[in-house]
C-alpha cells in the first residue's frame, strides 16, 4: 500500500499513468475513490494521482485536535509532492479539496502549473450556520459513530442530488463516507472545516494569483455558485464552468462533462 511519510503522518496515494502530473485533493468524509472516473479517463495523457488527506481513509487520523487546520492540509499536499519527487504539477480539488488546492496555488505557485477549484466555498456565506452544522455533525460522529454520520450527511443538499441518482450513486456515496474513522472526521470538522478563512477574504492574493485556473461548479451548488462567481470575477484569466443539472459532486454526477472541461484545460496549459 502506497504510503508517503509527510509533516508528521503517513498519506496513502495512489497514482496511475505517466505524464505531467495531475493531483486531486478530495471533498470532507469522501476519499480518493471520488476520483475514480477522472482517474480513468485522463490517465492515458497524465500521471494521476489522488491521495486521502489527513484524518481520512487510510491516510493517518492524528489524535490531536489540534493536529488538523487548513494550513497543515496544504502543507502535507506541498510535501506530498516533494515526497513523490513531482516539481511542478497541475492540482486540483473539490469542496474541502479545492479549498487545499486553491491555498496551495496561493502559498507555493511555483510548484503549481494550473489550478483546478470545483465546488467549493460552502460556508463562505451564511458562515455563522456553517460553523454550527459542523460542530453538530462533529458532536453526531463522537456520540453515534459513523453509520448515524453517514445518514445524515446523505441526506444533505450538498450530496443528496446525486444521491438522488439511483440506487448506484446511493451505495457508492455512503462507501465514500463510511471508509474514513469518526475520530478524524470530526477533528477536520472541527479543525479545518469550521475554522477555515472564507473565500471573501482571500481576496488581495486571489487578485494577484497568475496561474491558469479552472472553476467548476453545479448549477444546484447553492453554497457555493455565488462564491465562483466571485473566485471568476477577481482571478486573473480564470476561466468558469458552471455543469448544468447538477449539485454539490459535479465529478460523480456528471463526469462526461466534468472530465470534457479538465481535459481542455490541461491541453491548453501543456499544449505544444
Amino acid at each position: 500500500m502506497p504510503m508517503a511519510r509527510v509533516n508528521g503522518i503517513s498519506l496513502y496515494y495512489e497514482e496511475t499513468g505517466r505524464g505531467r502530473a495531475l493531483i486531486w485533493a478530495h471533498g470532507f468524509s469522501c476519499g480518493l475513490r471520488m476520483w475514480d472516473p477522472q482517474v480513468a479517463a485522463l490517465a492515458g495523457r497524465h500521471r494521476v494521482i489522488a491521495y486521502d488527506v489527513r484524518g481520512h481513509g487510510a491516510s493517518d487520523v492524528p489524535e490531536r485536535p489540534d493536529a488538523y487546520s487548513q494550513l497543515i492540509s496544504v502543507e502535507d499536499l506541498r510535501r506530498l509532492l516533494d515526497s513523490l519527487r513531482i516539481s511542478r504539477a497541475v492540482v486540483g480539488g473539490l469542496s474541502m479539496g479545492g479549498n487545499i488546492a486553491l491555498n496551495l496555488a496561493l502559498s507555493y505557485p511555483d510548484v503549481v502549473d494550473g489550478l483546478i477549484v470545483c465546488d467549493t466555498g460552502a460556508g463562505s456565506d451564511n458562515t455563522e450556520e456553517w460553523v454550527s452544522t459542523c460542530q453538530e455533525w462533529a458532536r453526531l460522529l463522537e456520540r453515534d459513530g459513523i453509520e448515524a454520520f453517514a445518514d445524515v450527511i446523505t441526506a444533505h443538499p450538498l450530496v443528496a442530488r446525486y444521491v438522488s441518482q439511483g440506487p448506484d450513486a446511493a451505495r457508492l456515496m455512503r462507501s465514500l463516507v463510511t471508509t474514513h474513522r469518526a475520530r478524524g472526521l470530526a477533528h477536520t470538522l472541527r479543525g479545518v472545516l469550521a475554522r477555515r478563512p472564507t473565500i471573501y477574504s482571500l481576496e488581495p492574493k486571489l487578485r494577484q494569483l497568475r496561474i491558469p485556473t479552472l472553476l467548476i461548479v453545479g448549477e444546484h451548488d447553492e453554497p457555493c455558485v455565488k462564491v465562483h462567481r466571485f473566485m471568476g470575477d477577481v482571478i486573473a484569466g480564470s476561466e468558469h464552468v458552471i455543469i448544468k443539472g447538477v449539485g454539490h459532486m459535479t465529478n460523480l454526477e456528471d463526469p462526461t462533462t466534468f472530465n470534457a472541461a479538465v481535459s481542455e484545460f490541461l491541453n491548453q496549459i501543456y499544449r505544444g
